[in-house]
């Protein structure tokens, strides 16, 4: 059934519209899995030469360190009850049990470094001193690409 008139040649809209929706509704869920990798209670700092996440980067993995200095974790890295992460020390051993994993995952042998791409979003108002015993704690089990995310001068995140 034909909802455009034959006698003037007025086009069918309603398929068009039918794929515009569907596409919004890709959008908008494809969205929100995104972000469910961040707390959105994390402020992050400004910074005029902020750049992009590397597009060559195979895996990427974010961890979320609030005012405290705790690492939030999302509901997609929790480990059975445990929600955050309140010290270095836990952070560590976190690390260390995943990245085993993905060691064990991929065959790489346990001298080599990670290639993933560790992504820390720290509040503004965190003392660096817990930032840094963080970044530490992740090099230590091997991740070498570690990166703090902020956001461009001007910009919302």
């Amino acid at each position: 059934m034909s909802h455009g008139n034959i006698d003037r040649g007025e086009p069918n809209f309603t398929p068009l519209l039918d794929l515009v929706l569907q596409l919004i509704m890709f959008f908008m869920l494809s969205a929100n899995f995104v972000m469910e990798q961040t707390a959105v209670e994390i402020r992050l700092p400004e910074s005029i030469a902020a750049k992009a996440v590397e597009k060559t980067a195979q895996s990427i993995f974010f961890l979320n360190i609030n005012k405290e200095g705790r690492v939030i974790l999302t509901p997609d890295q929790w480990e059975g009850d445990i929600h955050t992460l309140d010290n270095a020390i836990q952070v560590e051993n976190y690390l260390r049990r995943r990245a085993n994993e993905e060691r064990r995952r991929t065959k790489k042998d346990p001298s080599t470094p990670l290639e993933t791409v560790l992504i820390l979003r720290v509040d503004r108002e965190t003392e660096f001193r817990k930032t840094f015993e963080i970044m530490n704690a992740c090099r230590r089990v091997g991740y070498e690409r570690v990166q703090l995310r902020a956001i461009l001068h001007g910009t919302l995140d």
